[in-house]
């Protein structure tokens, strides 16, 4: 295999391991709430083996990049939904610390293009920074996954939807009795601003990607 497609097949290995623990976590917290997991697929697409896994269908996909969890959480009782709904960012913040740590002899690979201080960077960016820090060895990649998983879970726990954090506000909102008028309004401006923020972030990703190749 070529060089450039082992870095991208290492990144992409990243983000896709770091989607999975994601959603993995997230089943396994529904799981001991009493909730129902219907599946856990690994990677999208048409499924190309399926099995039972402790009473769970846990799917192969033909494209192996991320996961999913299809759990019906919005069945259990709120006080019960906080757990399964914490689970996958504090996963991941988790394992982004433990790997911080272990890679900590190396520094973070910075966003391409960055011309500020503190930039946010979404999938574009992430790929950019993995490939790049494979090139450097697994250390580097380490390192640079740490900061993807770190990012993942603080990111999924903004309170909008369809994000954890949105969902988690609508469990302590509907734990305090608010209206379903309150809880729809709610529903639909958190989905518009995270629509209309991660539309920012992709064409501030692609703007940084013309920036780098511009250098």
């Amino acid at each position: 295999m070529p060089a450039s497609w082992t870095r991208w097949a290492q990144a992409l290995g990243v983000i896709g391991g770091t989607v999975l623990l994601h959603e993995v976590a997230h089943a396994v917290a529904a799981r001991r709430a009493g909730g129902e997991v219907r599946e856990v697929g690994i990677g999208f697409g048409p499924t190309l083996v399926r099995t039972r896994i402790g009473g769970v269908t846990v799917s192969l996909r033909a494209v192996p990049v991320g996961g999913f969890a299809a759990i019906d959480v919005d069945r259990l009782p709120p006080d019960r939904r906080i757990p399964v709904l914490l689970a996958g960012p504090l996963a991941n913040i988790a394992v982004g610390l433990i790997l911080r740590g272990l890679a900590r002899t190396v520094q973070p690979v910075a966003l391409p293009g960055q011309a500020e201080g503190v930039e946010v960077g979404g999938l574009l960016a992430a790929l950019s920074m993995l490939t790049r820090a494979a090139e450097s060895g697994p250390v580097a990649l380490a390192r640079t996954a740490a900061t993807v998983n770190i990012s993942v879970g603080l990111a999924n726990l903004l309170p909008v939807l369809p994000l954890d954090g949105g969902h988690l506000a609508v469990a302590q909102l509907e734990a305090a009795g608010a209206p379903r008028s309150t809880l729809l309004a709610f529903r639909q401006i958190t989905t518009a601003l995270f629509f209309w923020f991660a539309a920012r972030v992709m064409f501030a990703d692609l703007a940084r990607l013309r920036r780098a190749q511009a250098l």
